[in-house]
């Protein structure tokens, strides 16, 4: 076996969040993982919009963000095709449950991904596995009966324990591997249902970082690591949940019947609303002739003024986004007022219009010092998130963000939701990225940026896309 070659091994804790990690690293509870930074770099990046998992997943291996792929949400909804008729696959879709096996499909097909393009890859626990061959996706046997049995019985750890003994198998076999894509998501689930500083939250950490103890030990016997790549990042972070705001059943009562997952069969529905991670929302009227997303003077329109100004009133809404009439212009809104922003050949404008609702001031900047601009704020990379979140018409006529603490969706969330993320929110937004590399980009770094910079590591032709290497 070629043991000079470079190779990827990248660790995905999801819902994993970087105050966590570095109070967890200080008390001395992360010796592998703290070792890995003293010999690297850790730095803090964002994420997409919605952060959630599965389209938050789409700028790692494919340097994309979801509303250029078209996939806006773990939930969306196609005002087009539902109108042009019901029964219709691509009307809607929820990626939590039996659905999930389209998201490969749903993805364009012109966008490859890093386990199309790195040679020998592997996979575990992703739900993105378009053209990985079945013995190459670890985790896949048994993965439907583990996942059940951790989400009712809420005992998450046997996913991530059983993860790591099939990584030491592939190890430990004949096989050779370019890149290997590993997920532990217990850090997440556990922060749903207990909180992100339970005992079970930390526990979940310390799981990944043995891992990474005994997967690092094994390579350096074999000779490998000096030649390899670790990355470590998450696709979100978290916030604790006191309050559940339905907002199908707020539009409801309205006066705008609303359908949305699991109950998407009503008759003559006047919405439909979409919700992912629960801190996001997105709302399509259905009360107007036409299959079009609607922009501000049609918004007023068919939403209605008072309502609006309702929605903006409700103490779960953080903000509100839509489009404007023009061309590459939006509107940001909360209860203060509004600003606009522009988006005009990778040039972005953030302009207060009767408020400032994000506190930024006047931007107007490109597209990597608007992130520069803004990383440091309540609200890291919004300008670039909200205008590729609207590329998609399946984002809906009007985004919600939520205010942390707060979420949109309500009864049908068993076992209950105690923690939330999705939303435009720094504490949702930032993610930890590790790397066992220094001297790379000090700059403001985005998730997207691990795609391309992957590729140049393993010396792989670059593909266009909206990441920027670090290396």
């Amino acid at each position: 076996m070629n043991t000079s070659k470079k190779r990827v091994l990248f660790y995905l804790l999801d819902g994993a969040r970087p105050d966590v990690l570095t109070q967890l690293i200080a008390e001395g509870r992360l010796p592998h993982i703290k070792q890995l930074v003293d010999e690297g770099t850790f730095k803090i990046a964002t994420t997409c919009f919605p952060s959630t998992t599965g389209p938050a997943y789409l700028p790692f291996l494919t340097g994309h963000f979801p509303g250029t792929l078209n996939i806006p949400g773990i939930r969306w909804f196609d005002k087009k095709e539902f109108k042009r008729t019901r029964w219709n696959k691509m009307a809607m879709r929820s990626y939590c449950g039996p659905e999930a096996g389209w998201f490969n499909t749903d993805m364009p097909a012109n966008k490859p991904t890093l386990f199309e393009l790195t040679g020998s890859a592997y996979n575990l626990y992703n739900m993105i596995t378009r053209n990985v061959p079945d013995e190459h996706d670890l985790g896949k046997k048994g993965k439907n009966l583990l996942y059940t049995r951790a989400h009712f019985f809420k005992r998450h750890h046997p996913v991530d324990l059983q993860g790591h003994e099939r990584i030491m198998e592939l190890l430990k076999s004949n096989k050779d591997f370019d890149f290997l894509f590993a997920v532990f998501p217990s850090v997440d689930w556990d922060s749903h249902y207990h909180d992100i500083r339970d005992a079970q939250t930390f526990e979940a950490y310390e799981i990944a970082d043995n891992s990474i103890g005994e997967v690092r030990a094994y390579l350096e016997q074999k000779g490998w690591w000096k030649d390899i790549l670790f990355m470590l990042t998450s696709d979100h972070g978290l916030t604790p949940t006191h309050t559940h705001f339905d907002l199908g059943d707020w539009l409801t009562d309205q006066g705008l019947k609303s359908i949305s997952y699991p109950v998407i069969w009503r008759s003559n529905p006047k919405s439909a609303v979409m919700i992912s991670g629960n801190s996001f929302g997105s709302i399509h009227l259905l009360n107007h002739k036409g299959d079009q997303v609607l922009a501000q003077k049609e918004i007023l329109k068919y939403l209605g003024v008072e309502r609006l100004k309702a929605l903006l009133e409700t103490e779960a809404v953080d903000f509100i986004a839509y489009r404007g009439d023009n061309p590459f212009e939006y509107y940001v809104e909360n209860r203060r007022g509004r600003a606009l922003i522009t988006c005009n050949n990778n040039q972005y404008g953030y302009w207060p219009v009767s408020a400032d609702p994000f506190d930024f001031g006047i931007i107007a900047d490109g597209y990597m010092e608007t992130l520069e601009a803004t990383i440091q704020s309540n609200y890291p990379d919004a300008l670039v998130q909200i205008v590729q979140l609207f590329r998609s018409n399946r984002a809906g006529d009007i985004i919600v963000s939520a205010r942390n603490g707060y979420d949109l969706r309500d009864f049908w969330e068993y076992p209950e939701h105690k923690g939330s993320h999705g939303s435009l929110s720094k504490e949702h937004m930032l993610v930890p990225l590790i790397y066992n590399q220094k001297g790379w980009a000090g700059r403001a770094s985005r998730t997207a940026d691990i795609f391309p910079t992957i590729l140049k590591w393993m010396n792989k032709t670059a593909i266009a896309c909206e990441g920027v290497a670090l290396n």
